[in-house]
């Protein structure tokens, strides 16, 4: 049974329907990622479950309680916020504990709480100082203590490390994941960065126009994307979509049918270069970047198709090089002119 039940949510903004009819279940102890572009609805719906917007149609239930209509404070729920949301005139023991003072919880209780948080997020000497004397990480951090020393049914993260940079990013998102599973707590975690999903999800959700594409394991999700958003939304670089008339090769050299006006889609690392003329077809290479643990090389084909090489190794070639493009029809994906998967690549079949 479902900890955390989402049945036909809907959201109005006036006329324009932003949630159209969210069904969604999530057990107990699962780190669920929303993710999608901006607009989605993906921030939306975590305001909804957190009750900082009025749901318009349908039932949310939490650990078998109708909480639709409840306010927020009673919704046994604590949230992250993007901005850390922290009171500058108070200390980080005080920001922490908040919420327990409000709620006349004893003091020994409140210190007790307020110092296991500070030990499992590496803040315990921060306790006395003030948010400005934090770097940005640490304040993301007072604000995940903020939300731990309520020990809420579900944790609720919205994009919570898009104001740090990328080192920090890499950091906190190590200790999330460390965080989680420590508490074993039910998280739902927002971001518009999909290795942020990839990296910490259980299941990920990924949203577009208010609506679910797909949900699954983020393996699932790379190896058998449900349509061709998915399968370009995620995976990094994104997957190579090329309209099947462009890539004559694949059908000359493999037979596959491509779906007619429908398109072919290959992960990076389903394409290699050779030698010119000892491919499945010819390329000239327009862009290297060169990562240091792998090389990504960006080609274009006679008939303009656009393609990109993951290599796991330097590369000897320039600018301007004429390549033979090596492709696995075996890991092609195949989607039709609306967008529908007709044919999953051999990946998708070896997990």
């Amino acid at each position: 049974m479902a900890y955390l039940a989402l049945k036909g949510i809907e959201k109005f903004f006036g006329e324009h329907r932003a949630i159209k009819g969210i069904d969604l279940s999530i057990h107990q102890g699962e780190f669920i990622v929303f993710v999608g572009p901006s607009g989605c609805g993906k921030s939306t719906l975590l305001r909804l479950i957190a009750g900082l917007e009025q749901i318009d149609g349908g039932e949310l239930v939490l650990d078998g309680r109708d909480i639709t209509k409840l306010p927020s404070s009673k919704r046994d729920l604590a949230m992250v916020f993007q901005s850390y949301a922290l009171y500058p005139h108070m200390s980080v023991f005080e920001n922490m504990s908040f919420a327990l003072q409000l709620a006349k919880v004893d003091k020994a209780v409140i210190r007790e709480k307020v110092e296991r948080a500070a030990r499992i997020l590496n803040l315990s000497p921060y306790l006395q100082r003030t948010p400005k004397e934090l770097s940005g990480g640490q304040r993301q951090r007072v604000a995940i203590g903020r939300a731990i020393v309520r020990a809420p049914k579900v944790f609720l993260f919205d994009e919570p490390l898009s104001n740090l940079d990328a080192a920090l990013r890499g950091q906190t998102r190590v200790e999330i994941a460390k965080l989680h599973r420590e508490l074993g707590a039910t998280t739902i975690y927002v971001t518009h960065d999909q290795v942020e999903a990839m990296t910490l999800a259980d299941r990920v959700v990924v949203l577009r126009d208010g609506q679910i594409e797909q949900v699954g394991t983020p393996l699932e999700l790379y190896d058998q994307p449900a349509n061709q958003f998915v399968a370009q939304f995620i995976g990094t670089p994104q997957m190579n979509v090329v309209q099947a008339e462009l890539l004559p090769g694949l059908h000359r050299a493999f037979g596959l049918e491509t779906p007619l006006q429908g398109a072919v889609g290959l992960r990076p690392e389903d394409v290699a270069l050779c030698r010119p003329g000892q491919g499945t077809l010819d390329g000239q290479v327009e862009l290297i970047e060169a990562l240091g643990a792998e090389t990504l090389i960006y080609v274009s084909t006679p008939l303009g198709a656009q393609l990109v090489a993951r290599q796991h190794s330097r590369s000897p070639l320039q600018l301007g090089d004429a390549v033979g493009v090596q492709i696995d029809a075996q890991a092609a994906h195949l989607f039709d002119a609306q967008g529908r998967i007709t044919r999953h690549g051999h990946a998708a079949q070896t997990h």
